[in-house]
């Protein structure tokens, strides 16, 4: 075998490599993308969540505090 032939085994080798290289690298960066993509979802969902709970939680907490005055006021006056 030449030395010719050796280098055409040799570059055809690389060839296939690196394109393999390249398509195991394209695959792995459109997943990391989705599950990057999934996950921000998911925390933007929670932050949703924590935001109607917290509103709500301010509502409970400023009918707390009005039955609170009342029962002050009824207090006082007697």
């Amino acid at each position: 075998m030449s030395l010719i032939e050796r280098i055409e085994q040799a570059s055809t080798g690389l060839v296939v490599t690196a394109i393999t290289g390249a398509a195991s690298g394209s695959i792995w960066l459109v997943r990391r993308i989705f599950t990057n993509q999934k996950q921000i979802e998911m925390l933007q969902r929670s932050l949703e969540d924590r935001d109607r709970q917290r509103d709500e939680d301010r509502e409970a907490l400023a009918d707390v505090r009005t039955d609170v005055r009342e029962i002050r006021d009824i207090l006082h006056r007697r």
